[in-house]
This record gives structure tokens, C-alpha cells and sequence, in this order.
């Protein structure tokens, strides 16, 4: 397949960076901090229902994560704590993470790393604890165990979910629940799922035969997309750490999971393939990199054609300078699909942030915004409930908020 480079909206002007500078520099419209209430706590998603409700999710290297409810100005509850009481409720010891969200239907789902069977989850007001419940999500047919899993997504269509974990993804005719049986899905690197995946690949050397899942530390918040009703689901093929033999760039499958096709970003070479991806749209979707000591590494590609699979078109986006080790590590936009942000850090743990008004075909480096609230903070995460209310989190209890 060829890479071309696409034709986006027109609206990719200086004009639109500076009405965006702007929006920064209006009274009142500034990023601040809000204060956490653990101890060093790494930001890893937020969701909002209103400007002035959103829940915000967080794990803790070595502890227990949180999920917090906020109105914009401060934390105002602790929704859930992932210590040891509720790893026991899940069938697990120690504690657990959180690592942002997946909206299926109208749940929310808290993903969660260090029990791969729990199935934590609210509707309602998802700002209330009582609107939250934490259950097995059931058993894995055979042999097989979900184990102390990182979960990266769920979806959901007719009477079939999915469950994208590291390095395995299940599905499962039962809504999640302690009685819903999952089947292994999809996992090429031996012992492979299916089964027969030497001949599949025989047959159609397309397929991916890399892991579904990157092992960087500490733990991805975009390592994996799984549209909410399983139109699309898309991870990284190439990257350090991940098994298996694709040259860099996406596995990508447009039939629920059941056959994912490998999409080469031809000028990326090694194993400097992308560590995170996302969509936007259901054809609109992104995938960018970033290790140490790897300058070409730090890209962002993008497709306005997804749901094509193995025919998708992936250009790369125009980036500016880029500081010493610059890593990103989420991208995030805005409702109207134009306004949008990158997060990341650059030399050993500057905090980094992009700002796009063109839809992410070029981005222009705004960490001057929030450099003085992140000193020493790796960004790792973010949302935007519009084009002028925007969330940034990561290490070090940093959560920053725009226009709240």
C-alpha cells in the first residue's frame, strides 16, 4: 500500500494558531493547577459530563489508584480507591490502577491495570459514587486467565463485547458480568490466537504478527483503540519492546477483531514504530511515537480513511522543532474535530504540549502555557469537552485545566 499525503481541512492557517494563542491569554483563561489528594499520584484520563462535572482517573507506582469527581476548580470525592479491599472484591491481591476511560453505549468504563478480570463501571452520573460498581468480568474459556492484566479498551456491538488487554484481546456473547464467558480472540506471537495463524499468514502475508500491546514504562494511556461499537480497532506495530516481526506503524482491523492487518509507515525505521494511537472520528485517527536517545521517533501520523484497513492512507503530520527527547504520549480533541492537543515530555522530564487548529495535519508547541505548573512532569494524558475547556494531567499529582 502506498502512503500519500492527504488533503485535510483548509482551515490549517497561522489565523487559526493565533485565535487559539488568544483563547489562552483572555482573562481568566489561563491553565491552573487543581490539587490531588494522594501522594504522587501519575493523571492518566479524564471524562466530562458538564464543563463543571468530570470524573478523573489515576494510578500510583507501587499504590493505589483513584478515580476523583471534579467540578473544574477542586476534587470534590473520591469516587473509588484501588487498594487492597477492592483487588480482593475482583479476585486479585495488592493494589490497582486506573488508565483513563472507554464510553461504550452509556457506560463508562474505568480501564484497569493489575486486575484483568474486574469490570469497573458506572452509569448515571458518573461524577457519584453510588453510580459506580466493581465486578468480575467473568472467566476465560479453557485454560487461559485474564490475570493482573492492563486493560485498553472495550466495545460493544448487538450482543458481542470486546476486551483489549496487553498482549491478548477476548470477546464474549455475555455483557461483562462474574457469569460472562470470554473467548481469546486475537494474540499472534506464540503460542498465537487462532490457533492456526502460520496459515493465515501464509495466506494473507498482511496480517499483523506483532503484540497487542507495547511494554513501556510507565504504562500507556492510548496503547490501544477499540471504537465503541467496534467498527475500528487499531494498535501499534514496530515498537521497542513489542513482539513480533511488522516493520513500524499500525495493526488495524475493521471486522470487530477478528482479523488485523499491518499498515507500514515506510520512513520509520528500526523498532521506532508508534507507542500510542487514537480516533477521532470513525475514520479519523492518529498514531505518534517518541523514545529516548531516538529523535526520529517523535512523529505523529495520521488517516483520514481508517475504516479502509489494510488500504488506509497514513500521512505524517508537520511538527515543530523538537526539544532533546521529546516523547508523546496522547493526543486529544475537541467535539469539532479541529482543535486539538498533543501531551508528552521532552528532554528528561520537561513536560511538552502541541496545540492543532487544522485537525492534526501540523501542531505548534504551546508548553509555555503550563510549563511553570508542570516543572519536572511528564504529561501523560488529556480531553477537551470544547475547544476552550481542556484537561492535562500527569506525574507528580499534575492535573492543569483551560477555561473552567
Amino acid at each position: 500500500m502506498k502512503i500519500s499525503r492527504l488533503m485535510v481541512l483548509s482551515v490549517a492557517t497561522s489565523a487559526g494558531f493565533l485565535a487559539l494563542a488568544l483563547a489562552y491569554s483572555q482573562a481568566g483563561n489561563s491553565f491552573r493547577a487543581i490539587g490531588l489528594a494522594g501522594d504522587n499520584e501519575r493523571v492518566t484520563g479524564m471524562y466530562c459530563m458538564s464543563v463543571k462535572s468530570c470524573v478523573i482517573a489515576t494510578e500510583v507506582f507501587g499504590g493505589a489508584g483513584h478515580l476523583y469527581a471534579t467540578d473544574g476548580q477542586k476534587i470534590t470525592s473520591t469516587i473509588l480507591t484501588g487498594d487492597e479491599k477492592l483487588a480482593a472484591s475482583l479476585g486479585t491481591i495488592g493494589e490497582i490502577g486506573f488508565l483513563g476511560f472507554s464510553k461504550v453505549g452509556n457506560q463508562l468504563i474505568a480501564q484497569v491495570n493489575g486486575a484483568g478480570a474486574s469490570f469497573v463501571s458506572a452509569s448515571g452520573d458518573f461524577s457519584k459514587a453510588t453510580s459506580w460498581s466493581a465486578l468480575k468480568i467473568g472467566s476465560v474459556s479453557g485454560e487461559g486467565t485474564f490475570g493482573l492484566n492492563q486493560q485498553m479498551g472495550f466495545g460493544q456491538k448487538d450482543d458481542r463485547w470486546v476486551s483489549f488487554t496487553f498482549r491478548m484481546i477476548y470477546d464474549s456473547t455475555d455483557a461483562p458480568s462474574p457469569g460472562a464467558l470470554w473467548s481469546p480472540l486475537w494474540s499472534p506471537v506464540e503460542p498465537s490466537i487462532p490457533s492456526n495463524f502460520a496459515d493465515l499468514k501464509k495466506a494473507e502475508p498482511a496480517l499483523c504478527d506483532s503484540d497487542p500491546g507495547v511494554s513501556i514504562s510507565p504504562h500507556l494511556t492510548q496503547a490501544a483503540y477499540v471504537a465503541p461499537n467496534l467498527s475500528l480497532i487499531l494498535y501499534p506495530a514496530g515498537a521497542r519492546n513489542q513482539r513480533g516481526s511488522d516493520t513500524p506503524g499500525v495493526c488495524i482491523s475493521s471486522d470487530g477483531g477478528k482479523r488485523f492487518y499491518h499498515v507500514a509507515f515506510p520512513d520509520i525505521h528500526d523498532d521506532l514504530g508508534p507507542l500510542g494511537v487514537t480516533c477521532i472520528t470513525a475514520n479519523r485517527c492518529f498514531a505518534y511515537g517518541g523514545v529516548d536517545n531516538a529523535p526520529e521517533s517523535a512523529f505523529v501520523y495520521f488517516s483520514n480513511d481508517a475504516l479502509k484497513g489494510k488500504d488506509s492512507s497514513w500521512s505524517k503530520a508537520k511538527l515543530p522543532t523538537l526539544r532533546e527527547d521529546s516523547k508523546f504520549r496522547s493526543v486529544f480533541f475537541a467535539p469539532d474535530g479541529l482543535n486539538g492537543w498533543l501531551v508528552g515530555s521532552s528532554e528528561s522530564s520537561s513536560p511538552l504540549l502541541f496545540s492543532s487548529t487544522d485537525g492534526g495535519a501540523s501542531w505548534k508547541d504551546v508548553t509555555s502555557s503550563i510549563r511553570a505548573l508542570a516543572q519536572g512532569a511528564r504529561l501523560h494524558s488529556g480531553y477537551a469537552f470544547d475547544a476552550t475547556h481542556v484537561w492535562v494531567g500527569g506525574e507528580h499529582n499534575t492535573l492543569l485545566t483551560l477555561g473552567n
